[in-house]
């Protein structure tokens, strides 16, 4: 018997996948991946259509759960987890009544991770968002091997995301309810998803920033822009980058 052993090695997902379009999404959408993917999240997916019109986006994939006939859409992106992706998982959320969604990423930040959690919160939001990893390994010249690490799903609380020091659990701060009225305005926008993902009111940030909750409001849905000092003010209360929300 050959005792042996080879070192596992981690495959960056760009040698494989040029175009997250033309050439990731095919690949994901195919049956034994979807199989693959599927097992992850306990669920049996069958893929439906793709590129689906949910208000102004369009989903990468719909599938459906062969087990329960309910719908589930995914999308899918190469590279870290960032804020235009979550807008578009919260759409369908929100816009596809009783899907469950399910957000792909090669690395996730663990804010993003926070925020699925909360919308999953049956106190809060109550949705079914799923937060999936995926890594490629090979061993050698073995055969690349794709792996789906859930880092946040319904019911449960999110597993480690990354090293010890970027952890995927938003320890620290309280769920709190988010409704469906909110979620629409916080795509593509850095002071709603960081607010939600440090477990801040929107009274508690105004407070922090000094200025009312109802400005903060009008900001963060898009009505008022703020001043160069209002919106430095929170930054600073969301340890924030300025120029993240210019």
């Amino acid at each position: 018997m050959d005792k042996r052993f080879g070192d596992l090695e981690h495959v960056q997902p760009a040698t494989l996948w040029k175009s997250e379009t033309g050439d990731f999404l095919p690949w994901l959408a195919a049956e034994d991946n979807l199989c693959r993917l599927g097992r992850a999240l306990g669920l049996d997916l069958e893929s439906v259509a793709r590129e689906v019109p949910v208000g102004r986006f369009r989903a990468d994939i719909l599938c459906r759960d062969r087990d329960t006939g309910g719908a589930v859409v995914i999308e899918a992106q190469l590279g870290h987890s960032d804020h235009a992706h979550l807008g578009q998982v919260l759409a369908y959320a929100t816009g596809l009544s009783d899907a469950a969604a399910v957000w792909i990423a090669t690395r996730f930040h663990k804010e993003h991770c926070a925020i699925l959690e909360r919308l999953n919160d049956p106190d809060g939001a109550g949705y079914r968002c799923f937060a999936v990893e995926m890594r490629l390994w090979k061993i050698g010249a073995s055969l690349i091997a794709p792996q789906f690490n859930v880092f946040a799903r319904p019911g449960a609380r999110s597993a480690p995301a990354g090293s010890a020091g970027d952890r995927a659990s938003g320890a620290g701060a309280a769920p709190l309810p988010v409704h469906a009225a909110d979620l629409a305005s916080l795509a593509e926008n850095p002071i709603g998803i960081r607010r939600l993902s440090r477990g801040l009111s929107m009274k508690q940030l105004a407070r922090a920033a000094g200025i009312s909750a109802v400005t903060l409001s009008h900001i963060e849905t898009g009505r008022r822009r703020g001043s160069p000092e209002t919106r430095a003010a929170l930054a600073k209360a969301l340890d924030l980058p300025v120029d993240m929300l210019n």
